[in-house]
């Protein structure tokens, strides 16, 4: 992994693209924002864009970290990720009615000459959700249609099945991959003959596929995804298309319900989903080297979130989520079970009503058989994560954060293992 670092020629391309596109969500209408938080005024000409059916966005993401005490090796880091495309709203385009094209690009760099942050923590899954290798790559790109009111939905091209799978209301909050994609699920990659890789696309890299959700009632929802099973590996020089040049064909599969409920008086979700993928996965209970077998049985897995308490207006004042999975065939997983909570605290004080609170924990738990091929590696990872998410502008977030990894990798100096201290702070803007 080669580090590349944002030289000052690109830091006045990211502010000369940002003075030429918005953030999607509309908070930058310039007739919603106080003088003081305008961007420059060129920006005001988002909505006349827009009105057209043509919405650019770029999200630009900077971060730091510093392991201060234990894990592997002391030491700082950092990461950036520019986050921009173009969506084509088909009916503002006078087109035809329901249809969204989107193509989403990632730019990403970081302070690594042939090496991670996860060098020094010795962890398995990274602190950081938008830990990849250095690139510039094409992610997103489909095509998405939406019927009878958004009742029916689907999206079609290159995708990444973590938009909309394992997806918590409330887990995004917290900065550790292991909150995003869930170990259990994805944590176990192809067998060594295909070299290892990922086998469904997530971030950092999408694939062909298709995706398709129906809300048949008001309370219930169900979802499925079908994609490429050879995605190619997270490396600088995959700008996107990789999986092109992998064979033979294999396919990835996500299917996902989901159940409202007023539980206590208390709104909630609970989402029931599973995972399977074609390809041959290395046969771990094997002594023989390089031996492979397939998946049998579905991988499963839960989520649960939960208001615990609304504000007057009925907004979630507290959230809880619990996120659980785990590996039905262990001998041939890297994970046999995956398990996390915490909690959102929404506007913490008075006067910061956009600000968010949080705690979690999570569980991984490494299969029996998987630890014995790997000699040395530990029987679990526990991380506790506590941060605050603070609106700076309407368009610039800042959040503090602190981890504590516990079971992270032997400290070659002293060989025993020390629990990893982390603290890191994020800010994002959006444009």
């Amino acid at each position: 992994m080669c580090g590349r670092k944002i030289l000052p020629t690109m830091q006045w391309t990211l502010i000369a693209f940002a003075t030429m596109t918005i953030q999607k969500s509309g908070l930058l209408h310039a007739e919603e924002l106080q003088p003081d938080d305008r961007l420059p005024r060129v920006l005001q000409i988002r909505s006349e864009i827009e009105d057209r059916g043509v919405v650019p966005f770029a999200t630009f993401v900077g971060e730091g970290w510093a392991n201060v005490h234990g894990g592997v090796d002391q030491g700082a880091w950092y990461n950036h990720l520019l986050d921009f495309g173009v969506e084509l709203d088909t009916a503002r385009l006078n087109w035809w009615e329901g249809g969204l094209f989107v193509v989403q690009f990632h730019w990403v760099s970081h302070a690594g000459k042939g090496s991670c942050f996860e060098d020094r923590t010795g962890v398995f899954n990274p602190v950081s959700n938008i830990s990849a290798k250095d690139h510039f790559r094409i992610y997103n790109l489909y095509y998405a249609h939406e019927w009878r009111d958004g009742a029916v939905s689907l999206k079609l091209g290159q995708i990444a099945a973590d938009d909309d799978f394992m997806v918590s209301d409330y887990s995004s909050l917290f900065l550790n991959s292991a909150f995003g994609a869930m170990p259990s699920q994805v944590g176990t990659p192809l067998a060594s003959s295909c070299g290892n890789f990922s086998g469904f696309p997530i971030y950092s890299i999408a694939a062909p596929g298709l995706f398709l959700r129906v809300n048949p009632v008001e309370r219930f929802s169900s979802q499925i995804g079908l994609y490429h099973g050879r995605i190619g590996a997270d490396a600088s020089d995959n700008h996107g298309f990789d999986w092109a040049s992998e064979s033979p064909f294999e396919l990835g599969l996500f299917w996902e319900n989901a159940i409202q409920h007023d539980a206590l008086n208390r709104p909630g979700t609970l989402r029931l989903g599973l995972s399977y993928h074609t390809g041959p996965r290395d046969d771990f209970s094997c002594d023989e080297p390089n031996s492979e077998t397939s998946q049998r049985c579905p991988d499963f897995y839960v989520i649960h979130d939960w208001a615990l308490l609304n504000t007057a207006e009925g907004n979630p004042k507290l959230g809880w989520f619990c996120r659980a999975g785990g590996a039905s065939e262990p001998d041939c997983s890297v994970v046999d079970f995956y398990a996390d909570t915490g909690l959102n605290w929404f506007a913490p004080f008075p006067v910061r009503d956009a600000d968010v609170a949080g705690i979690a924990i999570s569980y991984t738990r490494f299969s029996n058989a998987y630890r014995k091929r790997e000699a040395g590696g530990s029987r679990d990872e526990t991380t506790i994560e506590l941060t605050y998410q603070a609106e700076i502008k309407p368009w610039f977030i800042l959040q503090a954060d602190t981890q504590l990894l516990f079971n992270p990798g032997i400290d070659p100096g002293t060989g025993d293992r020390r629990t990893a201290v982390i603290l890191g702070l994020r800010g994002v803007a959006s444009f």
